[in-house]
């Protein structure tokens, strides 16, 4: 459903989905943090990204839940609140129409965190509190030079 590419050569069909997944994006983050009054949504609910269909009729919300024991209960209230979130982005975002919204549990934050951990513990050599720019010095006796 991202809509990146445009059959414009200005580019103004992108532009305004890009505007419109940002104020969707923003408006949903505003709602939670107001709270919905859905007790299904609860933990830390973090909105990931939006992607928005060429034609603004569906949006597909990325959200990122903590702890992960939660993530059901919260898309189940989230589809719930649609209808309500709709309504605040239609006034937020001042859109006539409002995208079709669902919601999605985006992992990517958390493989990012697996992947560093993992990188650190291969590498236990390297000291993170390193300045950068300080190379090991080469012994020249060593090298023959």
């Amino acid at each position: 459903m991202k809509a990146r590419n445009s059959n414009h050569e200005d580019g103004s069909t992108s532009t305004r989905v890009a505007r419109v997944e940002s104020s969707i994006c923003k408006a949903i983050q505003v709602s939670l943090a107001r709270g919905l009054g859905d007790p299904r949504i609860c933990g830390l609910v973090s909105v990931i990204g939006v992607d928005v269909s060429p034609d603004l009729s569906g949006a597909r919300v990325r959200v990122s839940v903590v702890p992960e024991k939660y993530e059901p209960r919260v898309l189940s209230g989230l589809q719930s609140a649609s209808g309500k979130l709709r309504g605040e982005i239609g006034h937020h975002a001042r859109l006539r129409k409002v995208p079709r919204l669902t919601f999605e549990i985006d992992r990517s934050i958390k493989r990012q965190a697996e992947l560093e951990a993992l990188v650190r513990s291969e590498e236990p050599h390297l000291d993170p509190e390193a300045p950068m720019g300080d190379a090991p010095a080469i012994d020249k006796e060593a090298n023959g030079t």
